[in-house]
């Protein structure tokens, strides 16, 4: 699951997305408007101004009075700024409804709190900057790769490696492949792309790093190009691309975590050389939103937060050896279960709903386990669960 480079890869761009361009956008808005600027100069002003001033104030206006030089009238005139509100969240021409910006129907945000755009409009700074760190970080990763993985090279070569790690690593390639679209998705929003683009995008630089990985194995030694490993890629793309297009879909959320094998009294791989290949510890699960599915009538009866899930993992595994199981257990949505706060709190809470916390499930492998926080087993006395 090497794949999983270009997941860290994106988060890292997105982390620069969300403490950067907030304080960009505000630099643009400094020096524009003087001590006489008045609510019209603000609606004929560059739109992307009036936007920043409506979310800044909205989020914490004392913060924005402090970076402004602007008439303290206009600060403290609610009727102002409840105008300048309307005007741009009326404007569905530039930006989507917030009420469409969803996920099975929770409110999205954008990590830097700007509203999704119907239209592009790049801003070249934030632009320049995710270009670069990725372009600095693929590099890097690529160093790192060629001197380990495929530090022993060959002719280009297809090998068909489908059952090696029981096909654990299948289930990985598809959700790493889905976490970086979703990731590089969220940072070319934040560089001004518009949802749509963005999507497209995010989808389009997930494709082409796992595509890089994949022909970069079919020259390694102890590695070959893997049509299976390309369409468990090309799975998640379609999982991720089909979640936009069709929102029903959004009920169904596909999910991992990794916790040390020994931890949960497993062995870890034999020839493990990180973590992100030691897949004796990776969970795979889809969760299924019950609370959405279920009719109007009984909704209240099932709590939002709560989904149930089915899932697949690998234990004690050795090459082309191992134990192979499914899950059946109950899945936590942290989006409904953890409290509110700031907008780049909601943003790693949507982000972190793709990973799976511990909760109750069954085990179905050589031996039916119960596990009151799956994988972890736990004990009082004689009784394990």
């Amino acid at each position: 699951m090497r794949s999983l480079h270009a997941t860290i890869t994106s988060f890292c761009i997105i982390l620069f997305a969300g403490f950067c361009l907030p304080s960009e956008m505000l630099g643009q808005i400094t020096g524009t408007l003087d001590s006489n600027c008045t609510v019209e100069q603000l609606l004929q002003a560059d739109i992307d101004i009036a936007y920043t001033l409506e979310l800044s104030l909205c989020s914490d206006p004392l913060s924005f009075e402090s970076e402004l030089p602007c008439n303290d009238d206009i600060l403290n005139n609610e009727d102002n700024i409840q105008e300048i509100a309307e005007h741009h969240h009326e404007d569905s021409s530039v930006y989507i409804p917030l009420s469409q910006f969803t996920y099975a129907g929770d409110q999205r945000v954008t990590i830097d709190g700007s509203l999704p755009r119907n239209t592009t409009k790049i801003r070249p700074l934030p632009l320049i900057g995710l270009a670069s760190i990725y372009l600095g970080i693929t590099t890097a990763l690529h160093i790192y790769q060629v001197n380990t993985f495929w530090d022993s090279t060959t002719t280009f070569r297809f090998i068909e490696d489908g059952d090696y790690a029981l096909y654990a690593d299948k289930f990985g390639h598809a959700w790493g492949t889905y976490i970086n679209a979703y990731l590089a998705s969220e940072a070319l929003m934040g560089a001004g792309l518009s949802w749509e683009a963005a999507t497209l995008g995010g989808a389009g630089i997930a494709l082409a790093y796992q595509t890089y990985v994949e022909v970069m194995d079919g020259y390694g030694k102890t590695w070959g190009f893997s049509w299976s490993d390309m369409y468990a890629n090309f799975a998640g793309l379609a999982w991720f691309l089909g979640q936009h297009y069709v929102p029903f879909l959004q009920n169904f959320t596909y999910k991992s975590n990794f916790f040390p094998p020994p931890w949960f009294g497993r062995l870890t791989r034999e020839s493990a050389e990180t973590f992100l290949d030691d897949y004796s510890g990776w969970t795979f699960t889809l969760a299924v939103d019950i609370h959405n599915l279920l009719p109007n009538n009984v909704k209240k009866y099932w709590p939002s937060w709560l989904n149930i899930d089915i899932g697949h993992a690998v234990r004690d595994l050795r090459y082309r050896q191992g134990e192979s199981v499914y899950t059946l257990g109950l899945d936590i949505n942290p989006v409904r279960l953890l409290p509110d706060g700031p907008n780049l709190w909601k943003w790693f809470k949507q982000g972190f709903n793709y990973v799976k916390i511990p909760a109750p499930a069954i085990e179905f492998g050589d031996v039916t386990r119960f596990r009151l926080l799956y994988p972890f087993q736990l004990q009082i006395g004689p009784i394990h669960f």
